[in-house]
């Protein structure tokens, strides 16, 4: 089997994804909230975002709960 390149990767990535930046104050509370849920839950802030803007957007266009 093949590897696919770092390059490559990125490439796919900047074609298919949208990127967006999210800057938390490190002296907040919310950072703190943040890092603990990462180390808990073995998960990234990516995955814990988009599941929250897919509930408020469905609620917001569709009335759903």
């Amino acid at each position: 089997m093949g590897k696919t390149s770092t390059k490559s990767k990125d490439r796919y990535n900047e074609d298919i994804y949208a990127r967006y930046t999210l800057r938390v104050r490190k002296d907040a509370s919310l950072y703190g909230y943040i890092e603990d849920f990462m180390s808990k839950k073995g998960t990234s802030l990516n995955y814990l975002v988009i599941k929250l803007l897919e509930k408020h957007f469905d609620k917001e266009h569709y009335g759903s709960k």
